[in-house]
């Protein structure tokens, strides 16, 4: 099934980044005050970098496909994967987060949490049944083993 690009994940997370930039400049312009933590962000900023990155790279080395709408070839449980089941979802999530400090007016801070919410409740619902049918029970003590998150 050929998926719209605008509905991948990284997609949506440049779609709710680009959203809340533009509202970050009208807080700005109507006066509002940016709070930002730079050198924190920069950090959260690498730290979801890192681990979006390991994980695409073990995707790649077994030659298993990091679309969610593609079917799976092999079951990742090494690496970032030993304390998150989603590694590659979380570090979308902060380095959106990082962006925020970084910016440091609410509404920037709004992108994580879209992002978080859509992906949390459409997306992993539909990949954790799709590995339930792919993996069996292997999956299913994968699931009780490591957290969704972290």
């Amino acid at each position: 099934m050929k998926i719209p690009a605008a509905l991948k994940p990284p997609f949506i997370a440049l779609f709710y980044l680009a959203l809340a930039l533009a509202l970050h400049f009208m807080w700005l312009q109507r006066g509002g005050v940016s709070f930002g933590n730079f050198l924190l962000g920069v950090l959260i900023v690498a730290a979801g970098f890192g681990i979006m990155t390991w994980a695409w790279k073990l995707f790649r080395r077994k030659g298993t496909s990091v679309c969610p709408f593609e079917e799976s070839t092999h079951f990742v449980q090494e690496g970032p994967y030993r304390f998150t089941r989603n590694p590659m979802y979380l570090g979308i999530t902060l380095i959106l987060l990082g962006i925020s400090f970084c910016a440091g007016t609410p509404p920037v801070f709004l992108a994580p949490l879209a992002f978080f919410l859509t992906i949390h409740l459409l997306f992993i619902p539909y990949e954790e049944e799709k590995m339930e049918r792919a993996f069996g029970e292997k999956y299913l003590n994968f699931k009780r083993r490591v957290r969704r998150w972290i």
